[in-house]
């Protein structure tokens, strides 16, 4: 099978190539997935660069998400799970799940633990799958790690972001009251469309007094923000007390 690998860190067109692997074979808790789609995020960006620490030793498959058909299953696994579609993620994580692995989706085929398989629906293309591991769970995590948000005021800051589309639809999806920043019309769309009931552009507007104004002067009750350095400084003037700020991104390497 044809697999890319990493052979070193920098510019794109320099840190990759095409090799012929053995198609791997499922262990114990394992599944072999055919991938038609392999998602790229920022972490595979940031591995690649440099920016998140060496590369591991040996062939390093690059991608974290991706989605496929699954073709073999190892012991303990059903048989019945042959065939499935599947999306998967977190796939080249290190075995204490904290760093950089070896096994990535940019794979014609690869071989994963069938706990980071999850259904893809009949009607989502494997595209749409190959996105959903980073942004989605991340999204998730930040909304729900603590417990239901139904009838909330959620926060999202970058709400036309990848992790922003799904935590503006996942908050819709489990009964919150959602307001999103963005920064121009064309991002207030897509953020509308994801479901966003009230959008605040960032540039023009103060953003607590426009949370304020569209709550009636109720302090909301969770933030997930892109951007803890700019949201710190003026939370405390439209977080209640208690609120939460999730956040899942920085520019510190550290």
């Amino acid at each position: 099978m044809k697999t890319v690998i990493a052979i070193g860190q920098g510019a794109a067109k320099d840190s990759f190539r095409m090799v012929d692997h053995p198609i791997p074979e499922p262990g114990t808790g394992e599944v072999r997935v055919r991938i038609y789609a392999s998602g790229i995020n920022p972490s595979d960006y940031k591995v690649r660069s440099g920016a998140q620490g060496p590369l591991p030793e040996g062939d390093v498959i690059p991608h974290s998400d991706g989605a496929g058909i699954i073709e073999a299953v190892g012991a303990g696994v059903a048989s019945s799970r042959i065939g499935e579609r599947v999306w998967v993620f977190n796939v080249n994580r290190s075995a204490d799940g904290m760093t950089q692995g070896n096994r990535g989706t940019a794979a014609e085929q690869i071989v994963v633990d069938v706990a980071y398989t999850a259904l893809l629906p009949d009607g989502i293309s494997f595209e749409q799958g190959a996105c959903l591991g980073v942004p989605a769970m991340t999204a998730h995590r930040a909304l729900m790690a603590d417990g239901p948000i139904k009838d909330k005021w959620v926060l999202v800051t970058g709400g036309a972001g990848a992790v922003g589309l799904c935590a503006i639809a996942l908050a819709k999806w489990a009964g919150a009251r959602v307001i999103t920043t963005v920064s121009g019309p064309e991002k207030a769309e897509h953020a509308r469309q994801a479901g966003a009931d009230h959008i605040i552009n960032y540039r023009e507007e103060n953003l607590p007094e426009a949370v304020l104004a569209v709550t009636n002067g109720t302090k909301i009750d969770r933030i997930v923000d892109v951007a803890l350095s700019d949201t710190m400084q003026d939370a405390h003037l439209y977080l209640r007390q208690g609120g939460v700020i999730a956040h899942y991104a920085t520019t510190n390497p550290a």
